[in-house]
C-alpha cells in the first residue's frame, strides 16, 4: 500500500485547511528604571519560564527571542522579525525594584501594534517563578484566554 508523499495533492489540501496556530513572541523582560543584574536575570528566567509554559500548549507556538541579540540589534528588530516570521502576538514585561520586586506584562497584537491585555505583579514577581507555579499558571490562562479571544477576530 502506498502512503502519500508530503507532496501529494491530499496532504497539501489537509495542510491548507488545518489551523493555523497563532505564534507568540516572548522578549526578555528588561529592569525598569535601574540598570540592576539582579532584575535583569529575573526578567529573563520569567520570560523564559513564560515561553515554556506557553509552548506546552497545543493551541499554540512560542518561541524567546534572545536578549543577546536585542542588545545588538536596532530599535525596529523586533518589528521587522514579526513581520518575516509571521509572528501575531508578542509578550514583553518589565521588572521594578522596590522592597519586593514587581512586573510589568503586556500583550501586544502586532497586526496594529496596540496592547491587548497588561497586568502589573505588584509585589509578586518571584513568586511567577515559584515551584508551584499557580501565579504562572494564572498568567498563562490569562494570555491563553486572551490569545484565542483575538484570534476569533
Amino acid at each position: 500500500m502506498d502512503l502519500p508523499s508530503a507532496t501529494s495533492p491530499s496532504s497539501a489540501a489537509a495542510a491548507a485547511v488545518a489551523p493555523r496556530r497563532p505564534l507568540v513572541a516572548v522578549l526578555p523582560f528588561t529592569p525598569g528604571g535601574d540598570e540592576d543584574a539582579s532584575l535583569r536575570l529575573l526578567g529573563n528566567d520569567i520570560a523564559d519560564l513564560l515561553r515554556e509554559r506557553l509552548g506546552q500548549d497545543a493551541a499554540l507556538q512560542a518561541i524567546l527571542i534572545s536578549s543577546d541579540f536585542l542588545a545588538k540589534a536596532p530599535p525596529h528588530a523586533v518589528e521587522l522579525i514579526c513581520r518575516e516570521l509571521g509572528i501575531g502576538f508578542l509578550i514583553s514585561g518589565q521588572c521594578h525594584a522596590g522592597p519586593r520586586a514587581s512586573v510589568y506584562v503586556e500583550l501586544t497584537d502586532t497586526r496594529d501594534w496596540h496592547i491587548r491585555w497588561a497586568r502589573f505583579f505588584r509585589g509578586t514577581a518571584h513568586t511567577l517563578l515559584a515551584e508551584d507555579g499557580a501565579e504562572m499558571g494564572q498568567l498563562v490562562a490569562n494570555l491563553r484566554r486572551e490569545l484565542v479571544a483575538q484570534r476569533r477576530r
